[in-house]
C-alpha cells in the first residue's frame, strides 16, 4: 500500500468530528468551562440578538442522543442563527450498551456538545425516560435516581432533564403499540420526594412530565407545598389528550396554582394550533388555541389564556420538544420555533422578554437579568 494512502486512512480513523464521537467516551467528561465562563458566554449570546432587535429565545425542553448527534447538532447550529434561539437545553439519553455496565448507562454526550459550544448548549442531564427509572429501580448506585443524585451533587449541572411521572403515549409511541411508554409514577412517592429533595438542596431546577390529571394535580400541590425551595417546571402546558381524565384543569385552575406555588413554572413545549391527538378519539390535544369549530382551532390564544401569560408571565419558558428520533428534522425545528413566536405574538413586549429568555436564565443562573 503506497505510504500516502496509509496516511489518509490513518487521518480518518483518528480524527474525531465534534458531536460524532465513539460510545466509548462515554467515560466521564468534565466541563471545560467554570460556571462564570458559561453564563458569560450565555449573556454575550443573547446579547448578541437584542443589539439586532431579536428577542432571543431558551429552549428548555429537548434531547438527544449520541447516535444522532452528528447529523442533528450541526443542522440545529445553523438554525438557531436563523431564527433567533440563544441556547437549547439538550436532555441526555442513555448510553449505548458497551457489555460492562450494570443497571443505567449514565451518557456524557451532553457534556462534549456543551464543550463544544458552551456558548449554544447547556448542560442538562440525563431525562427520567427510560426503563430503569419506569420500573423504579432503586437503592444501588446502578440505577437512574441514584446515578442522577450523584451527579446533580457535583454542581456541574444547571438544569435537570424532564423526569416522567404521568406520560401518556405519543402519537408516534401510539401507532407502534409502545404501551411500556404509558408511565403512571406517582409524583408523591419514594422517587418523587427524592427528586423534589434534591432540587431544594442543589437549588438546580427540574422539568416533569405530569400530565395534568384530576388525581395528579392533587400529588403537584402536595409536593409543591412540601418542596418549597424546589423549582419546578411542569412540561407541556395546556396539552389536554384525555380531556374526561383532565377535567379540573382549566385556566382558574392555573391561575390558582401559580397565585399559590412560587416555585411552579411551566414550558410552552406544545400543539400548534389545529394539533390532533391521534391515539383514541382524536381531540384537539392543546387547549389554549381559539377553536374555529368542533376539530380545528385559529392561530390566536383564548382570551383566559392570554390573561394568564400576561399576569404571571414571569412563570412560563420556552420549550420546542426537538430532538426524539421522529422529530429531527430542521423543519420540525422551525415548527417548534414558529409555535414559539406565534404564542408570544400577542403578549405585551415585557411578556415576549421575560417568556422568550429571561425567566430561563433566572432558573439557570439563580439571578435577574439585567
Amino acid at each position: 500500500m503506497r505510504a500516502a494512502s496509509v496516511l489518509l486512512i490513518l487521518f480518518f480513523m483518528t480524527t474525531v468530528v465534534p458531536g460524532s464521537r465513539p460510545a466509548a467516551a462515554d467515560q466521564p467528561v468534565a466541563p471545560q468551562f467554570s460556571r462564570a465562563e458559561i453564563e458569560a458566554k450565555w449573556r454575550t449570546r443573547i446579547q448578541s440578538f437584542l443589539g439586532r432587535g431579536v428577542i432571543p429565545l431558551i429552549d428548555l425542553e429537548s434531547s438527544l442522543r449520541r447516535k444522532s448527534g452528528h447529523r442533528v447538532v450541526p443542522m440545529t447550529l445553523r438554525v438557531m442563527d436563523e431564527l433567533g434561539v440563544a441556547l437549547v437545553s439538550f436532555m441526555g439519553r442513555e448510553a449505548a450498551k458497551d457489555g460492562k455496565t450494570k443497571g443505567y448507562r449514565w451518557s456524557y454526550y451532553i457534556h462534549e456538545i456543551a464543550n463544544d459550544h458552551p456558548d449554544r448548549f447547556i448542560l442538562t442531564t440525563n431525562a427520567g425516560s427510560n426503563r430503569n427509572w419506569s420500573k423504579q429501580k432503586t437503592g444501588k448506585k446502578r440505577h437512574f435516581i441514584d446515578r442522577l443524585e450523584r451527579h446533580v451533587r457535583t454542581g456541574d449541572y444547571p438544569f435537570i432533564g424532564e423526569i416522567e411521572f404521568r406520560h401518556y403515549m405519543s402519537n408516534a409511541q401510539c401507532k407502534e403499540g409502545k404501551e411500556h411508554r404509558d408511565i403512571h409514577i406517582p409524583l408523591n412517592g419514594p422517587t418523587g420526594h427524592r427528586v423534589f429533595r434534591l432540587s431544594a438542596e442543589t437549588g438546580v431546577p427540574f422539568s416533569i412530565h405530569h400530565e395534568p390529571e384530576d388525581v395528579p394535580l392533587a400529588a403537584l400541590e402536595e409536593m409543591l407545598a412540601a418542596y418549597p425551595k424546589a423549582n419546578v417546571i411542569a412540561a407541556h402546558f395546556g396539552q389536554i389528550r384525555y380531556p374526561h381524565r383532565q377535567k379540573r384543569f382549566t385556566a382558574d385552575m392555573v391561575s390558582h396554582l401559580l397565585s399559590t406555588y412560587p416555585n411552579l413554572f411551566f414550558d410552552l413545549s406544545t400543539g400548534e394550533p389545529g394539533r390532533h391527538y391521534k391515539c383514541g378519539t382524536e381531540p384537539l390535544d392543546t387547549v389554549i388555541w381559539e377553536k374555529d369549530s368542533w376539530s380545528s382551532q385559529k392561530d390566536t390564544l383564548k382570551p383566559a389564556y392570554k390573561a394568564i401569560l400576561t399576569k404571571f408571565s414571569d412563570r412560563f419558558v420556552a420549550g420546542f420538544d426537538f430532538g426524539p428520533e421522529n422529530r429531527q428534522s430542521a423543519p420540525y425545528l422551525r415548527k417548534r420555533i414558529a409555535n414559539i413566536r406565534l404564542i408570544l405574538r400577542d403578549l405585551p413586549e415585557a411578556a415576549k422578554h421575560a417568556i422568550g429568555y429571561r425567566n430561563a436564565w433566572k432558573l439557570l443562573t439563580g439571578g435577574e437579568w439585567e
